[in-house]
């Protein structure tokens, strides 16, 4: 029986935000690796990049992946947007857990993100081409993660739904997965 409910997607997808609302509805905890390595590091997701990079910050991602993996009660929990990178990552997820991608169009996220300064692989500089560049990258990172975004064992697309009705979408589709056997 797989036990935590994995949410896996781009930025911005609204992974958090869906999570937290899931986690209420089912009467389950949840957590944020983002918020989970953050909080051990002392420092934020944006920091971890700038000051110690990428490579450091996925490794501590890895290991957050790990330790939430193994919490006994099950969970839910929202994944950074590159944790399904890691093939480790991968295998550790679908061992544990139900992987659902939050699936969200360039468009969407550029909306949800294009005022955030919080996203170190978003980065653009602020010139007048900011908006282009900035969609440009999304579509970039979203071309090279789709094939393991859509390996979750259930896909929802975010951009047609209201948020309980993503809610809802996932407690229906999930139900199957949280069955013995």
């Amino acid at each position: 029986m797989k036990k935590h409910l994995y949410l896996s997607g781009f930025m911005g997808a609204g992974k958090s935000r869906i999570g937290r609302e899931l986690s209420l509805q089912i009467d389950r905890p949840f957590y944020d690796s983002d918020k989970w390595i953050e909080e051990r590091e002392g420092k934020s997701v944006k920091e971890i990049f700038d000051q110690l990079g990428e490579l450091y910050f996925r490794q501590k991602e890895k290991e957050a992946i790990r330790q939430l993996s193994a919490i006994e009660t099950p969970a839910v929990i929202a994944l950074g947007g590159g944790a399904i990178l890691d093939k480790e990552n991968r295998i550790l997820l679908n061992k544990s857990g139900t992987i659902i991608y939050i699936k969200s169009s360039p468009e969407s996220i550029f909306e949800r993100v294009r005022h955030n300064t919080k996203r170190p692989l978003l980065k653009i500089d602020g010139d007048e081409n900011f908006e282009q560049s900035l969609l440009e990258r999304i579509r970039q990172l979203l071309d090279e993660r789709d094939a393991l975004y859509k390996q979750a064992d259930i896909v929802i697309d975010r951009d047609v739904l209201t948020l309980p009705e993503i809610v809802e979408a996932i407690i229906r589709l999930t139900a199957p997965f949280d069955q013995p056997g």
